[in-house]
Formats: C-alpha cells, sequence, structure tokens
C-alpha cells in the first residue's frame, strides 16, 4: 500500500494550461524530491473564463485543503483570469501558515529551481520516540502533520523488510537534507539506546551548523535539566504544555518559520 507518509507531501501548483511545457519541468522536480504535485489542466477552461460558479467552488475547496503551493507566474498567467483569482486566494491565506513559492516562468526554470528545493525542506519530517512509552502519542502526532500535509516517516509504517538500522539511517539522511527530525523527548526516550543512537546520528550530519534542522520536542513532562548538552543547547519545543491542539499547531508554526540551514 502507498501512503501518503512515504511518497511525500501534496503541493498545489498554479500555472495557465498555456505554460504547460515549463510546468511539466517543475512537477518532475517535485516529484524526485519526493513530493505529490497537484496540477489540474481543465478542458472546460479552455473555452470559458472559469467563471462557472460550481466549478470555482470545486477549486476553491481543493485550495484550501492544501498547505503547500507553488505559484507560477507568467504572461499567460496574468492574462487568465482564473489563474489570477486563483494565485489571489492562496496568497490570501499566507497569514494562516500556508507555505507558498512563486516561480518566474520567465526566467530560466533551472535558476529557479532552488525555491522548490526551499518549499521541499519544509515538508519532510522524520519522528524518533521511544517505542516502551511513545507508541500512542507518536501516532496521534503523526496524524497531525499528514493533517498538514507533510511527509512523515514513522518506522511502525515505513519500515520495509531487510536491515532496519541501514533504513531508519537513510531515512534521517533524508529528513535532515530534505526537512527536520524530531526528537520526541520522554523519560523513556532519555533512557533509550536507539534513541540516543538516532539523536547522535542526526547531530554529527549538523554539526558543521547551528542544528537547526533536528528539532527536540518534550512529549512527556520532564526537566530542561534533565537533558542531554547536545539537546539542551537546541530550541527545546515543549508540546506538554497547554492544549495538545493548540501545542501541534504551533509546533507546525515553528517548523514553517524556523531558520534552517
Amino acid at each position: 500500500m502507498i501512503t501518503q507518509a512515504n511518497k511525500g507531501a501534496w503541493i498545489f501548483v498554479s500555472h495557465s494550461n498555456q505554460d504547460i511545457e515549463k510546468v511539466r519541468e517543475i512537477r518532475n522536480e517535485l516529484e524526485r524530491l519526493g513530493h505529490n504535485p497537484v496540477l489540474f489542466y481543465l478542458k472546460c477552461m479552455e473555452t470559458t473564463e472559469a467563471d462557472d460558479q460550481l466549478l470555482w467552488q470545486l477549486i476553491e475547496r481543493e485550495i484550501k485543503a492544501r498547505e503547500w503551493f507553488i505559484l507560477c507566474d507568467s504572461v499567460n498567467a496574468r492574462r487568465s483570469n482564473a489563474v489570477v483569482r486563483e494565485m489571489e486566494l492562496v496568497k490570501s491565506m499566507a497569514q494562516q501558515g500556508k507555505v507558498i513559492e512563486t516561480i518566474d516562468l520567465n526566467c530560466d526554470p533551472q535558476t529557479e529551481l532552488y525555491k522548490l528545493v526551499r518549499l521541499s525542506r519544509r515538508a519532510t519530517v522524520f519522528l524518533s520516540y521511544a517505542r516502551a512509552e511513545g507508541s500512542q502519542l507518536t501516532r496521534r502526532i503523526r496524524q497531525s502533520l499528514l493533517a498538514h500535509d507533510y511527509s512523515v516517516w514513522f518506522d511502525m509504517e515505513d519500515l520495509q523488510s531487510g536491515p532496519f538500522d541501514k533504513q531508519i539511517f537513510s531515512a534521517i539522511d533524508k529528513a535532515i537534507s530534505r526537512g527536520f527530525v524530531l526528537l520526541l523527548l520522554s523519560p523513556a526516550s532519555l533512557e533509550s539506546d536507539w534513541c540516543r543512537r538516532e539523536t547522535q546520528y542526526a547531530l554529527n550530519l549538523m554539526s558543521r551548523s547551528r542544528l537547526s534542522n533536528v528539532v527536540p520536542v518534550i512529549v512527556k513532562p520532564l526537566s530542561i535539566g534533565s537533558l542531554p548538552i547536545q539537546i539542551s543547547k537546541l530550541q527545546v519545543f515543549d508540546l506538554t504544555v497547554g492544549k495538545y491542539e493548540e501545542r501541534i499547531e504551533e509546533l507546525v508554526r515553528n517548523l514553517r518559520t524556523r531558520e534552517m540551514e
């Protein structure tokens, strides 16, 4: 079974049908980065200005359900009432924490691809946790992140047959290069040899930076003083203070706005 968790985030791509060849390059790059571009080629829009209310309602509903956006700007896009309307709606949601990148199709596409990498790196998460204490809570955190269209690697769902340690370290490699490693901290995780191995491996990958891609998240009550020195130096997020629903939304905002290497 192919799940969203191991197939990447869903990224809405707003574009003019007249630019489809250039847009395909963007689609291909997003897929290479491990994500799922959402593109619509609507035949009915070739003969109308998308004034049909039902059609617009469907597009509007789809846009509001998404979290990650690529806006393909061009002469053709600016001439299309439908595309302008799409882009205005997307931009109006920026204050809601939506992640938006604008690609200028008038430029050489290769010079704009770094923006796709920048967005992609915000959309990938590896969860490190202690099974002895955190499986149920970790599933809840995973579901909350999936609801925001994150690509989430979680061993209970994503481990395949074969050496599990190689798969885990490979997943951490990808998370560091494409997004975040969340260290879900609890008394059990601090006692877990395997969690220590995952943590040390992730920190070693980031040893020449400010380690901003490694995010310690307290999920069970413990004191900051009990944290290993390498972890206590990082920006720690406490999920146990306040209501879970509010704190998880704040964590998502944190991931979308924090500085990254």
